[in-house]
């Protein structure tokens, strides 16, 4: 049966090459406590982990999560965010979504295992189609992952379906500063758009982005600039002898230079001035 998902899965061009992005196996080792985003690289945090949990917890702050809250986890990566917040924020009611099978069958293993008070469900599904009912979340996260979503607009809304009226979205993530000038700044942002898989309809303006929110029908949108406090850890931190061992042996030596590849072309994009890491809220 799961063959058979994963045949149909492939169809969609763009969603088989977020598998490929995300899909290799890192089994061997709990790498980055099983963390995916920059981290957030607060007064006094010197540790990936400790970055990458505190990424985590603002967002929760940001969309005001309580005991009790139904949250739907838009790409949940291998579901050490989805533990961490109840663990923070908890007991919740968490439907974690993921495209990558790989990401889904470790988050499954994570939920059986984990035992707070918490309901934690595990999806294999597109943030552009939820699987889930109208208006039964309270709350719709997602961690640096919108980006990648075929389309940004397309998730919108589907968040604002899946939200009770009052409901709450929060998002890590990524817009454009300004319009790439000359040749050279073109040059890279494409390319850093292509090692990422952004779709070109996601290279959206803090206006474009707000705009998309309002079309699909939220309102009260807020937006926290924190790209001081993300690209240059987070490239740091993949720069790190310890990190680059851990990553031959998961990823071998091209993989390696390829990660750190992609985490040098966010940082050059940001510090080119054309691409700022956002924290943002809105309300159904």
């Amino acid at each position: 049966m799961q063959a058979q998902a994963r045949t149909a899965w492939d169809r969609n061009s763009h969603e088989a090459a977020i598998e490929r992005l995300y899909g290799h196996r890192e089994e061997s080792v709990d790498s980055h406590g099983g963390f995916l985003n920059f981290g957030l690289w607060d007064a006094g945090i010197t540790g990936y982990l400790e970055a990458a949990q505190r990424m985590v917890e603002r967002v929760g702050e940001l969309a005001g999560l309580a005991a009790g809250a139904r949250v739907v986890d838009a790409a949940c990566g291998t579901g050490a965010q989805d533990t961490y917040l109840a663990r923070r924020f908890g007991p919740l009611s968490i439907d974690a979504v993921d495209v990558t099978w790989h990401h889904v069958d470790i988050a499954r293993r994570r939920a059986a295992t984990f035992d707070a008070g918490s309901t934690l469900r595990v999806h294999h599904a597109s943030a552009t189609s939820l699987p889930l009912p109208d208006a039964t979340a309270t709350h719709v996260i997602s961690i640096e992952a919108a980006h990648h979503f075929d389309t940004r607009a397309a998730f919108f809304a589907q968040g604002h379906r899946v939200l009770a009226p009052g409901g709450v979205i929060a998002l890590a993530d990524f817009v454009l500063v300004r319009e790439p000038h000359g040749p050279l700044e073109r040059a890279l942002f494409d390319a850093t758009c292509g090692l990422w898989n952004v779709p070109r309809a996601n290279a959206d303006t803090a206006d474009g982005y707000r705009t998309k929110l309002e079309r699909a029908g939220f309102a009260d949108v807020s937006f926290t600039y924190v790209g001081d406090r993300t690209f240059a850890g987070y490239l740091a931190s993949q720069r790190r002898p310890a990190r680059r061992k851990e990553l031959a042996v998961l990823r071998g030596r091209v993989g390696t230079m390829v990660g750190e590849l992609m985490a040098w072309a966010a940082h050059a994009v940001y510090a080119a001035g054309l691409v700022e890491y956002v924290l943002v809220r809105a309300q159904r």
